[in-house]
């Protein structure tokens, strides 16, 4: 299946993070798609759609999402969710206020996972996340 990201950008321009984001979702598997909700975003949709090894650019567009209230974006992301093995939202203060929103855990059975360091294969035990002492990266397994 399909891998979404949720683009992070000013209406404008995307931010760093997103490109970031993507390689994560390159590295899961698929294909990559890229939400980019805003308001007068086209400039931002269409650099998402110039990014190596995105598939598909979803653009949606509304007043509801000119200042990227978690709210509005979170109910986005649930309408799109079910056509989606994984999701992706950067590991930076707008993703971390939009993912636990609509909580996928309770609709999936499934953990969500913290800020992920690396992505590896083979997807038996896919990630290193973050711990919150310097330099240590154990490994730790998502069920």
């Amino acid at each position: 299946m399909a891998s979404l990201v949720i683009a992070e950008h000013d209406n404008h321009s995307l931010k760093p993070s997103t490109l970031n984001t993507v390689t994560a979702a390159i590295a899961c598997g698929g294909e990559v798609h890229v939400l980019v909700a805003g308001k007068d975003a086209a400039a931002a949709a269409l650099a998402a759609s110039q990014i190596a090894g995105v598939s598909k650019v979803l653009h949606a567009e509304s007043d509801a999402f000119a200042n990227g209230l978690a709210e509005h974006m979170a109910a986005q992301v649930l309408a799109l969710a079910s056509a989606y093995s994984h999701i992706l939202f950067a590991a930076t203060a707008g993703g971390k206020n939009i993912a636990p929103r609509w909580r996928p855990s309770s609709m999936w059975r499934r953990s969500a996972t913290s800020p992920v360091w690396t992505a590896q294969t083979p997807l038996s035990d896919p990630f290193t996340r973050a711990m919150p002492w310097p330099r240590c990266k154990p490994p730790m397994r998502s069920k």
